[in-house]
């Protein structure tokens, strides 16, 4: 599975405010509320989830979203990888 962790998916920013500014994609949601939001969509996906053999977590998006969505999936999944979109993906966690 592949989770493009931008503000483009919907399902995961669900509830969140994100606004267009100047052709980008911008969160308005207060970082504090949104982690929490975050939290809650990330832990809907996982479940509906079946195969959880792997996941590559990639797109642009601030630290604290990669963070929140990890500690979600890291014991879920047998295998975590992050891709940049520049190379390979890289595995950063296996169980």
């Amino acid at each position: 599975m592949e989770l493009h962790l931008g503000l483009e998916n919907q399902q995961l920013y669900k509830g969140c405010e994100v606004t267009e500014v100047a052709g980008r994609m911008t969160l308005t949601t207060p970082v504090e509320e949104a982690v929490n939001i975050v939290g809650r969509n990330i832990k809907e996906i996982v479940d509906a989830t079946e195969d959880r053999e792997e996941i590559v977590l990639t797109g642009p998006m601030a630290v604290w979203s990669y963070l929140v969505v990890f500690h979600a999936v890291v014991h879920s999944f047998k295998k975590v990888f992050y891709a940049d979109g520049k190379g390979d993906k890289v595995l950063i966690a296996m169980h």
